[in-house]
């Protein structure tokens, strides 16, 4: 049979948060999520998935299955699922923009090519650039003991970075710091410490709270500082603290990355495949800061086990992704996924491996995609 593209269908599936999920941007108690099932003459099916929410990434699940149904999957539609470069011609001629959308259908035609070929997912990108992927555990903003409680349990478990949401209150922001520096120092354990403000500071802001916090000890990086649009003012702040500093809102595909390497504003690539393309950007975004002398990391929009399957793909094949990643962040968010085998489950101190199946290498429970 043929591996020509069939079909593609655009579930929404909302799954209710184990608690309340609050960062600079906003707070939520559920999120949706667009699931693509991309369907092959052959009878496979591949999986993707984008998880945005509409004051981070400007889309929702309703405006991807709306863009996915009307304009980018028509297009596609008898064309070999292996054509990816193609693929993304035809949906960037279809309609302008809309990062999430593709990344779900890019993703899902990754999955079903690798498993047309049997063969793993990263075996196709990339190969075996490490065994395991170095994780990060990121703790929403909380009160400062809940965060505390929270960072000590996941430092025990391996985790080697703490994230911490901060960008609202720059008097609390930095007597969290010190609190969790006093639970990675009363861990014993040599866990790092990452800050994000979520686009929450103006510049005069961000350059005090750092330098304050620099006085006392060290951090990471700081994850985008300011307004993502504000690209000059993050190369001010770089240029005048000494902790690297991480761009993830400014970076919505590869144009922006070139735009950022030419200005020299940050140090590290937060690179979200389920945010800027899926792994076909994901994959030009990479080799950009690998040639400008950056290094990546893999975030997470709370996507669930499809998403985050794809995030380990990319990075377990993808050398300059040097940086723990962050991308398991929905898996201990969501009061339920959709896979058979739970996400966690490839997830041992502090690391995560993928599997040898073809694809993606999950099971996912179809039933629960048809409920909505």
């Amino acid at each position: 049979m043929s591996n020509a593209i069939k079909q593609i269908i655009t579930h929404i599936v909302e799954v209710p948060l184990t608690h309340t999920w609050e960062i600079s941007l906003y707070s939520a108690t559920t999120r949706q999520h667009a699931i693509v099932e991309v369907i092959l003459e052959s009878g496979i099916r591949g999986y993707g998935e984008s998880s945005p929410s509409p004051a981070f990434m400007g889309e929702t699940a309703e405006t991807v299955k709306l863009v996915n149904d009307r304009y980018l999957a028509p297009p596609l539609i008898g064309l070999p699922v292996d054509e990816i470069a193609c693929a993304h011609a035809k949906m960037n001629q279809a309609i302008y923009g809309n990062s999430a959308a593709k990344s779900a259908i890019d993703i899902a035609l990754h999955d079903a090519w690798g498993q047309s070929l049997n063969q793993p997912l990263y075996k196709l990108i990339g190969g075996t650039a490490r065994e395991a992927v170095p994780l990060t555990y990121v703790v929403g903003i909380k009160s400062n003991r809940d965060a505390y409680e929270e960072a000590m349990k996941r430092i025990h478990e391996g985790f080697g970075v703490v994230k911490i949401k901060v960008g609202r209150d720059p008097k609390r922001d930095i007597e969290l710091v010190n609190l969790i520096r006093k639970a990675i120092a009363d861990s014993g354990k040599p866990a790092k410490l990452r800050l994000d403000a979520n686009q929450g500071y103006d510049v005069p802001t961000a350059i005090r709270v750092i330098r304050e916090i620099e006085e006392t000890g060290e951090v990471e990086c700081v994850e985008q500082p300011v307004r993502k649009w504000n690209m000059l003012g993050v190369k001010e702040i770089r240029d005048k603290v000494k902790t690297p500093i991480m761009i993830d809102e400014a970076v919505f595909g590869p144009e922006d990355a070139m735009t950022a390497i030419k200005l020299g504003i940050a140090d590290v690539i937060n690179l979200k495949v389920c945010k800027v393309g899926g792994i076909y950007q994901s994959k030009k975004i990479a080799a950009m800061a690998e040639a400008a002398g950056m290094t990546c990391t893999v975030g997470s929009n709370l996507e669930l086990g499809i998403g985050i399957a794809a995030s380990a793909h990319f990075v377990t094949a993808t050398p300059v992704v040097t940086y723990p990643s962050d991308f398991i962040c929905g898996a201990y968010l969501h009061e339920h996924d959709l896979l058979k085998t739970p996400i966690q489950q490839f997830v041992a101190e502090g690391h995560m491996r993928v599997t040898a199946k073809p694809g993606l290498g999950i099971d996912v429970r179809t039933d629960l995609l048809n409920q909505q």
